[in-house]
């Protein structure tokens, strides 16, 4: 488990998994498996958890459990999701992926002066997944009575209030909390939904324009990988080349360039940003398939992997997405492993758990919040 320079992994041995294999493990906890063997797999999954291997949550994970329509299946997810997970989850892929560009524009413009230490990608919580900031949940009332509050409880009820608020953030409100939410505080959850159906087209756009302008394999990968700059990340390289004072003519060439080397010189600075190289290679192995009808499940597919893949050591993933990430050797490349059968990832989990025993410390996360305090949180009925 020793780190490669360059080498982007978490300190921590990790274990991303696909939100149906948290839906496969859901029914086995409530004694419903869908398949022989997913009871055995949940109990080498919390084994493996209590030893301290992670198995971090993405945004990915909020958005997919809170399309689930019944409370109570939410609540059932979230029932096994926090535990194993701790509430652990991968740092939001905006500030994963500025690290990789500070990296790339050291490495090819020699600003940032000083090559850019890697950050860890976990952390705990919600914000930490969308936001990639860590952030303690504080008790809102009236200033006197809030600070009363937190002098009353010691730090590990605190914590355990924290964690029960974390797990409430998986299952999402209940239904008769939407329509307060929705008139106090601004819920809005259709929006996600809105702007992936946004991105969604952006995609299905494009494959209307293949069908009458076949290219070259080569030449359609360069294509998809300028269209993903432009609507994915455009806006965080030019707030980084405005704070680095670099310009555009930098990343192209300069005039002494040999004509045509612009693209070239672009495709390799985008191609050394690791989550970029797998999306844009996913979605090219999808674009070369002209009877391919895009869904929401490619794209969060595609979001998760990308980043799951450099960060994470093992990656379980459906069948369609691992050959595709086989093909183009994107787990050779990472060092990942990436497998989509369950049996599989019960032979992988011993060595992680002997990589993280060696670890010491702090096997849940939560020793920053409240040292000592492992995953447990409070009841409902003590918080309510």
């Amino acid at each position: 488990m020793t780190s490669l320079p360059g080498d982007l992994h978490a300190r921590r041995p990790s274990v991303y998994l696909d939100q149906w294999v948290w839906f496969r493990l859901a029914a086995a906890a409530k004694g419903k498996p869908r398949e022989t063997g997913d009871s055995a797999l949940l109990e080498a999954v919390r084994r493996a958890s209590n030893v301290g291997v992670a198995f971090p949550l993405s945004a990915t994970h909020y958005i997919e459990t809170s399309k689930v329509t019944a409370h109570r299946q939410r609540a059932d997810l979230s029932n096994v999701m926090a535990p194993v997970s701790h509430c652990r989850s991968l740092r939001s892929r905006r500030a994963l992926l500025r690290d990789q560009m500070l990296t790339a524009m050291h490495e090819s413009f020699g600003r940032p002066t000083f090559r850019p230490e890697p950050s860890e990608p976990l952390g705990i919580g919600v914000h930490w997944a969308f936001l990639g900031e860590q952030y303690q949940l504080n008790v809102h009332a009236p200033k006197t009575i809030s600070a009363a509050a937190k002098a009353a409880l010691p730090p590990d009820v605190l914590c355990r209030m924290m964690q029960w608020a974390e797990t409430q953030f998986l299952a999402g409100p209940r239904d008769d909390e939407v329509e307060k939410l929705r008139r106090k505080y601004g819920y809005r959850p259709e929006e996600t939904g809105k702007a992936t159906a946004s991105r969604l087209e952006w995609e299905e756009l494009y494959v209307g324009l293949l069908r009458n302008d076949p290219i070259s394999r080569a030449e359609l990968r360069v294509r998809v990988q300028a269209r993903e700059v432009i609507h994915e990340h455009l806006e965080l390289l030019t707030e980084l080349f405005h704070e680095y004072r670099l310009s555009f003519d930098r990343l192209m060439g300069g005039l002494r360039d040999q004509p045509g080397s612009a693209r070239s010189r672009m495709t390799a600075f985008w191609d050394s940003l690791p989550s970029v190289r797998i999306a844009v290679d996913m979605k090219a192995e999808l674009f070369r398939n002209s009877s391919k009808t895009w869904t929401f499940n490619d794209l969060h597919d595609i979001d998760f992997l990308s980043f799951a893949v450099p960060y994470c050591h093992v990656v379980v993933a459906d069948k369609a997405a691992v050959d595709s990430l086989r093909r183009t050797h994107a787990d050779e490349r990472n060092g990942t492993r990436v497998i989509c059968r369950l049996p599989e990832l019960i032979h992988v989990l011993p060595d992680l758990e002997r990589a993280a025993g060696g670890l010491g410390g702090d096997a849940s996360g939560w020793d920053w919040l409240a040292p000592g305090v492992g995953f447990d949180p409070l009841p409902p009925d003590a918080i309510r």
